[in-house]
């Protein structure tokens, strides 16, 4: 069994840091540092080796860094540069944030300008916020009471999909896929499904028609073509040269105007 290290010295030396730093923070500052029970328990040694974020929250307060505590050399701008080289690696590797990878698929799938969008079946893709409501249950025919019991409810998909930027809403424009999806209803649009299945109802912008909204057919030639719910509208045919972009696959209706009883 190894010997257990001894951190005295360690502490003896983060001890005197502390306290030079201390000491100009009274003086920047022309007031006493306000140290708390933890603080005090460190300088006067009776806490052995403690938590780095014991030590980083210190840092903080006293306004420097763990490396200032520790005595550690100051990093040159070629070990800097490492550290960012290395850093932008693991991010591009892993996709740490999403953040990356959320804006080219954006860029790739929304390339039209708001301001250039042409309007049909449905407006412009929003990003799509989740909320976390207050659900309140009711019998029925009974009213709810103000101290009723309540339950958070989670609306649609979870704040990680959200964070990837890769839900939009549209609204839906007229009624040529009445009764499925009514005008105004609002829709969510999953931009990483651009291979749908046939009969899914996808969102398509045409550079020259607008956006297209309807059922994704694979007609036996191998070209594509959007069906619509509403007899009354014909399919359109998708040319295979090109001239449109399948943004999406729709997968929820998040919200539905109520509309008045006549």
């Amino acid at each position: 069994m190894s010997p257990r290290r001894d951190f005295s010295e360690d502490m003896r030396r983060l001890v005197s840091v502390i306290e030079r730093r201390m000491t100009e923070y009274n003086l920047r500052h022309r007031r006493r540092f306000q140290s708390d029970s933890t603080v005090s328990r460190i300088v006067n040694a009776k806490r052995n080796n403690p938590g780095i974020f014991t030590v980083r929250e210190l840092a903080t307060d006293l306004e420097t860094t763990v490396g200032d505590f520790l005595e550690e050399p100051v990093l040159g701008e070629a070990d800097l540069q490492k550290l960012r080289d290395f850093a932008d690696f693991l991010i591009a590797r892993f996709d740490l944030v999403g953040a990356r990878a959320a804006a080219a698929r954006e860029e790739q799938t929304l390339s039209v300008d708001e301001e250039e969008f042409v309007e049909r079946d449905y407006d412009y893709p929003r990003p799509h916020h989740v909320w976390i409501v207050p659900h309140a249950k009711a019998a029925a025919g009974a009213g709810i009471e103000a101290d009723s019991a309540t339950e958070m409810t989670e609306v649609l998909h979870s704040i990680r999909d959200v964070y990837n930027g890769q839900l939009r809403v549209i609204r839906v424009i007229g009624d040529s896929m009445s009764p499925v999806l009514r005008n105004d209803d609002k829709v969510v649009v999953d931009t990483r499904r651009t291979k749908p299945q046939d009969g899914e109802v996808v969102a398509v912008y045409h550079h020259t028609a607008g956006g297209i909204l309807g059922y994704w057919t694979r007609g036996a030639d191998g070209g594509f073509r959007i069906e619509k719910a509403n007899p009354v509208f014909e399919p359109i045919a998708l040319d295979s040269t090109g001239g449109w972009t399948l943004w999406g696959t729709a997968t929820r209706i998040v919200d539905t105007p109520i509309e008045r009883r006549h």
